[in-house]
This record gives structure tokens, sequence and C-alpha cells, in this order.
């Protein structure tokens, strides 16, 4: 039995698993600085110590799951700083990094290990006047063939460095997303698929990625059915969240994730220093998780802004499973 496989026998069993918590912005609070293109990505040249107690501390708050700090470290976010040569060194080490915290902190229970594969900085030419994309239109765009090379890269790198699973976390519209889950599940590794959406107003339909104005439902079956074993809801603000919540339980009848972001608007920011506020204190987190446990989810973490704080009560705080099939 491989070590996912042990995993997997949990999500059969109707177990809840801890996913942890925000990766970018809790190594921001950490004291390391940030790269407009590569994010949290440099971090791995600059503050590899850094990121391995980063793991330790999900690890000892709770978690089942880490995740490797390879969100924004595919190739085509290292070359804009001059780091393209490293991306295979890069992707190993973080691999590397979260497995030593794995073997410093977690003796007496499991812990798996997942990759993250996104399309974080990509830029293909037709986006180049879209909102949203201000950050990188300076960067000379990526062709087709490029972007999906670069993502059909980093899923190798990371599936031989030996992650137990890799988290597809495409934060853009149907293309990019199918991109992404195509290359994570071409490794022939349990997939974790993610889905970003928001709303344009309170209580309006959740819509896919940042700014995009497809509807959350248009596409969701046709890229579930891709072959992923968890589908997550991530990275999105809590309220569209919920209303993203029915879509897939209607659609999707497999282990359902959700780790959403605390609506900070920093989170990108490239210096150290950052101090806005969330919109979600912990103990609220706390009792919004439960109510997700008892519609069935059963994978629980955070995104950008839900971090150590947020994941430490989870443990003690949530049901050891979910509830039984109606």
């Amino acid at each position: 039995m491989s070590h996912y496989d042990r995993l997997q026998t949990r999500l059969d069993k109707r177990e809840v698993i801890i996913l942890d918590g925000a990766i970018g912005t809790q190594l921001q609070k950490m004291g390391v600085p940030m790269s407009g293109t590569a994010w949290a990505a440099t971090a791995l040249n600059t503050h590899p110590y850094t990121v391995r107690q980063m793991h330790e501390n999900y690890i000892k708050a709770g978690a089942d799951v880490i995740t490797v700090n390879t969100y924004s470290a595919a190739r085509h976010n290292l070359v804009p700083i001059g780091l393209g040569d490293v991306t295979r060194e890069l992707n190993l080490r973080a691999v590397i990094l979260a497995q030593e915290a794995r073997d410093r902190c977690a003796k007496d229970r499991p812990v798996y290990i997942a990759g993250a594969v996104s399309n974080y900085g990509l830029v293909t030419g037709s986006e180049r006047n879209v909102k949203g994309y201000h950050h990188f239109l300076d960067r000379v765009p990526w062709t087709e063939e490029a972007s999906q090379a670069n993502l059909r890269e980093q899923a190798e790198i990371l599936a031989e460095a030996g992650v137990d699973l890799i988290l597809a976390e495409p934060t853009g519209g149907s293309t990019h997303r199918r991109w992404v889950i195509e290359a994570c599940v071409a490794t022939g590794l349990p997939v974790w698929m993610g889905f970003k959406c928001h709303q344009d107003s309170a209580g309006g339909v959740p819509k896919v990625g940042y700014q995009s104005e497809e509807p959350f439902a248009d596409k969701f079956a046709e890229l579930a059915a891709l072959g992923g074993k968890v589908v997550n809801v991530f990275h999105s603000p809590i309220s569209a969240t919920n209303a993203a919540l029915p879509i897939v339980k209607s659609k999707w009848k497999g282990p359902i994730g959700i780790y959403p972001e605390a609506e900070r608007h920093d989170y990108v920011a490239v210096y150290k220093d950052v101090n806005e506020s969330t919109t979600i204190a912990p103990e609220n987190f706390v009792t919004q998780a439960k109510q997700w446990v008892a519609q069935g989810v059963q994978v629980i973490g955070g995104c950008c802004g839900i971090e150590l704080e947020y994941i430490r009560p989870l443990r003690e705080a949530l049901p050891k499973h979910i509830p039984a099939a109606a």
C-alpha cells in the first residue's frame, strides 16, 4: 500500500482531513520578502530554512497534509527574475524541505506531502489587456505551447521528487484550469483539483477565477471529470465559497475540500511588512469550518491570510468524521 493509499483509506472512511494554511502570507509573517512575479517561491532560494520551519509549524499545529512552496515556482515565474536555470533545483528543494520537516516533526502520526501547480503569473498573449494582469504586463507573454510545457515540467519534477499527491491550483478561466489539471493528472499521481471563484456582488452567482464572467457551474463537471480524487474550493472569499459549495455537491460525488482566503489585498505585496487585517477572526473561521464539515466537506485548510492561528484549533474543534451519507 502506497503512502497515499493510506490517506485514501481515511477519505473512504469519511475522516476529516486537516490541510495546512497559507504559505505565502505565513512566510511574509515570518519575515520573508515576496517577489512580484515569483511571490513566495523566492524563499526557496533565499530563506529555505524558514520554509522548512513553516512546514514544521503546520505539522505541529495538527495538519495531516502539508503543501510544498511551489505554487509560484514554475519556469514562467522564475525566468523573469533570473532563476529560470534553477527551476528544477528549486522545485526539488521545495519537496525536500517538506520531507525534512515531516521527518523531524511527524514521528508519531502520518503526514502527507502535496505538490502545488498553478497558473500564477502565467500570461499568454491574449491576456495582456485583461483586468487583473497588470502586475505582469512588463513580462513577455508565453505561447500556449510553452505555457503547457512549463506546467508539465513542474508537475513531473514534483512527482519525481516524491510528493504524495499534487494540488492542481488554477486561478484563471477554463483554459488555464484545464492546462493545470491535465499537467497534474499526467504524472499518474493522485490529484486534488482546486477551483477558485468570486462574486461580483453579495449574493451574486459564483464565477471562476479573479475577474472572469464565466459562471462557476458552466464547465465544472467537464473539468472535474479529468481525473481528480478530491475537489477543493480554494483561494476564494468565504461568501463565494459558500455560494459554490452547493454547485460542487450537485455535480461531484467524491470527497470535497475547502481552503479559503481571508480577503486580504496585500498578499502579493513584495514587501515583508504587511499589516492588513483579515475579514474573519480565527474563532469565527473554526465556527465556519464546523458548518462545512456538517455539510459533508472532508478536507479543511486555509489559503492567503488563513495561517497558523486558524489551523491550530481545527484538530480539537472539528468532528473526526463527516456525517453519514443520507
